[in-house]
């Protein structure tokens, strides 16, 4: 955990530094820091932030994705007149906010662009296709079908019926269980 000094801890802390030249002069652009991965437990925050140097008043977007983050939860800080620390808050953190981010600002027609930080969501999975019950003739074939997702991914999929797991090779969702029709086998219900 790293604290920020400005709000609550954080679970990464990334700084990343652009110089732009000052008008007039030939526009030299670095970064300090190297863009990471985030893994976040689903439910949770972070904070993201980058840092810039060279401009005055600078216009700091955070994209995700290659799209605007459209977020109130973006603020600027100046640590002295052309130095500046942009944070994007997350909050409560859901699976659509894994993805790539990055800062963007411009300058003079020149653009700036902070690496990357990869932000993965963990969490429980869940089923969006359960089983359905079915009632079935004697030696009649079957076929039951599931769907599950969530992190972490792949999901493996094993089917049971009471002890033991009717497969013991996991499957990947979607999973489909095929079975065959049989005539008199007390271990296969009726209505499953």
């Amino acid at each position: 955990m790293v604290s920020t000094g400005i709000s609550s801890p954080v679970k990464g802390f990334l700084l990343l530094a652009v110089s732009l030249g000052l008008a007039g002069r030939t526009t030299e652009l670095w970064f300090t820091g190297h863009g990471y991965n985030l893994t976040i437990s689903q439910g949770h925050g972070a904070k993201l932030n980058c840092s810039l140097e060279g401009m005055e008043e600078p216009e700091i977007l955070w994209l995700k994705d290659g799209g605007v983050v459209q977020s109130a939860d973006q603020m600027y800080i100046p640590i002295d007149e052309d130095h500046w620390i942009s944070f994007l808050s997350l909050k409560n953190v859901e699976r659509p906010d894994a993805g790539r981010y990055w800062c963007e600002a411009e300058d003079n027609g020149k653009k700036a662009v902070s690496s990357d930080i990869w932000i993965m969501v963990e969490g429980v999975p869940y089923f969006i296709l359960e089983p359905k019950d079915l009632a079935v003739f004697p030696n009649a074939s079957f076929n039951m079908s599931c769907a599950a997702v969530g992190p972490p991914e792949p999901l493996a999929i094993i089917w049971w019926m009471g002890e033991p797991p009717i497969s013991m090779k996991p499957d990947h969702s979607p999973s489909v269980l095929i079975v065959p029709g049989r005539s008199h086998d007390p271990s296969l219900p009726r209505k499953i």
